[in-house]
């Protein structure tokens, strides 16, 4: 994460036009305590500024195993890696694979993962 991302944490408050949200419930993947992830540590902050009032963070493995929880619909969106995503779009399942903009990684295939 560049420095420049760090003064967004202090968000102020609904950044997003047209007032009140729809849903106010966002289900991520649980951080995972490495440096790649550092996006996701200021999430929740930022989260909350737009008017996301339940944060929820659920247990998942890395791969494979959390493009799973996302067609399951048990996790809304998260980091990852486009490959198990890749395969679960190509056998059908509706995940939504948006390019790593954030530059975590720049020479792996990230992507963010939305159902």
């Amino acid at each position: 994460m560049s420095l420049a991302g760090a003064g967004l944490v202090r968000a102020p408050k609904l950044l997003a036009g047209g007032g009140r949200l729809e849903t106010t419930t966002v289900r991520l993947a649980k951080k995972i305590p490495v440096l790649c992830n550092a996006p996701q540590y200021i999430a929740d902050d930022l989260l909350r500024a737009e008017g996301f009032t339940d944060i929820q963070y659920i247990a998942s493995g890395p791969g494979a195993a959390l493009t799973r929880k996302i067609a399951d619909e048990a996790i809304d969106f998260s980091m990852g890696y486009a490959g198990p995503n890749i395969i679960a779009v190509d056998v059908g399942e509706a995940i939504v694979n948006l390019a790593d903009v954030l530059g975590t990684h720049k020479f792996a295939y990230d992507v963010w993962a939305i159902r």
